[in-house]
């Protein structure tokens, strides 16, 4: 069914638009800008909504653009790569704004406009990347009638593919030699006949790879090798490494399960470095940077620039006194904990993952930072007053969750615990602004701070400050 001449009024979660029928049915558009009109195709029909793709853009917004990428309209990686970016920065903070409001019964508070990003493009440090030799077929590949020769691919999944890979000549979110990496890699491949993966039949020497980098212009490559990489696989590494100066680490692992993740891997160091060191400008003394260990398996965030930004607003509205004792919930390998260590008295991380914990420890010392403490633990059984008896009463809380925000147990517990302010992290403002609708009832949102890390996507990270309401 076609509806036609809709016009896009706002943006909307998850990087679709949204739009209105004649008869007032609401229709939620993707791949559309903000002031579009345009007649598009329903696709999906829900109790609450109509889920649409364009059929024709009847009069273009002004805040269209042609996207960079040769592969954005089918990639998905990179959603709003059709919108300028200084618009979609402005309608992420306003999605951060909607959602606090709608959802976490937001009322007051000062709400700064959203920081942009300073680079659009090549910002980010890791990506990762599969092989196939069953590779996605283009609507227009299928309906050209010609034959297809090839279909191996080193790339990204097709959108709601577990099983299909797109091809990617290049991508913009990584510097160079990203993309030289990759296609080297393919090429190397094609030519000396090794295998691509086959998730389906399960065959194949070639299983995925992950480029990691740092500001300084380090790479680390992970190789994962579905069969032996004895012979073939490790003259690839081989021939990887004499090719790229750039490289200073190289790991592959021989991953036969059922799933891509590299967390319960083990992984050997073909050649180079254990790990990569990334700097970051200290907070407080020009000059000075913090050091971090990368490992092939840590945690760091993907766009160490606006990383920077985000600890230094983080310390700056956290406010600490030089007397405070800081708890730091979720610390993973303790870059927002090793920052607040600068001007506070003692901070206290907390983190489920043991290797987050060793990693944190290791970069305390690394820093000569001898104020702070790491623990490991599960947040809902961990963090009490007994905590507070061992390590000291908070107070000044961080909590950086993930996705799904704070467990309903966590939340809870901070509205029993009282502690004087709260800096809330979230990637996620839906789940933050869940967990806002019960920390209402005893804490008032005093800053919200949206701050844009992932240019060219509907992602946005978000810095809430609450403190306690007046008994």
């Amino acid at each position: 069914m076609i509806i036609k001449g809709v016009s896009i009024e706002r943006a909307g979660g998850k990087g679709v638009c949204i739009g209105h029928s004649s008869d007032g049915r609401t229709l939620l558009v993707k791949g559309a800008a903000p002031g579009d009109i345009v007649d598009v195709k329903i696709i999906r029909k829900k109790k609450k909504h109509f889920e649409c793709i364009i059929e024709n853009i009847v009069s273009p917004s002004i805040n269209r653009v042609d996207p960079l990428c040769e592969h954005a309209e089918l990639c998905g990686g990179c959603s709003w790569q059709h919108i300028k970016y200084e618009a979609q920065a402005e309608f992420k903070g306003q999605e951060v704004k909607d959602n606090l409001t709608r959802i976490g019964n937001m009322s007051g508070g000062d709400f700064k406009g959203i920081i942009h990003a300073p680079e659009a493009y090549r910002y980010r440090n890791k990506l990762e990347f599969s092989f196939s030799s069953n590779r996605w077929l283009s609507p227009k590949e299928i309906s050209s009638g010609e034959e297809i020769t090839s279909r191996e691919a080193l790339g990204y999944h097709a959108p709601g593919m577990w099983d299909k890979i797109m091809d990617i000549n290049t991508c913009h979110l990584q510097p160079e030699p990203s993309n030289a990496i990759r296609l080297f890699i393919k090429s190397y491949a094609q030519k000396n006949g090794l295998s691509f993966y086959h998730p389906r039949k399960r065959e194949g020497l070639l299983r995925t790879m992950m480029l990691r980098s740092t500001l300084k212009g380090d790479w680390m490559v992970v190789i994962q090798f579905f069969e032996s990489p004895e012979d073939k696989g490790i003259e690839l590494l081989r021939a990887l490494a004499n090719e790229f100066s750039e490289i200073s680490s190289i790991y592959f692992a021989h991953n036969t399960k059922g799933n891509d993740s590299i967390y319960d891997l083990d992984l050997h160091l073909f050649c180079g470095k254990s790990s990569l060191t990334e700097y970051m400008p200290s907070a407080l003394n020009k000059g000075k940077d913090l050091s971090f260990q990368i490992g092939p398996k840590s945690f760091y965030q993907t766009n160490p620039v606006q990383a920077n930004r985000l600890y230094s607003e983080v310390l700056k509205l956290a406010d600490i006194q030089k007397e405070d004792i800081v708890y730091d919930l979720y610390t993973g390998t303790g870059t927002i904990a090793l920052f607040m260590a600068q001007v506070a008295n003692k901070v206290v991380g907390i983190e489920s993952v043991p290797e987050a914990i060793k990693a944190a420890k290791q970069n305390a010392i690394n820093n000569n930072i001898s104020n702070t403490t790491f623990l490991v633990g599960d947040m809902r059984n961990v963090f009490d007053e007994n905590l507070w008896l061992a390590h000291g009463t908070p107070d000044i809380l961080v909590t950086d969750p993930p996705r799904d925000g704070m467990h309903p147990k966590v939340v809870k517990r901070l509205n029993e615990l009282r502690i004087p302010r709260i800096v809330y992290v979230s990637c996620n403002s839906a789940t933050q602004a869940r967990d806002l609708d019960t920390l209402n009832e005893v804490y008032k949102v005093d800053t919200i701070q949206p701050i844009d890390m992932f240019p060219q996507t509907h992602h946005v990270e978000n810095i809430l400050v609450l403190s306690l309401r007046d008994r």
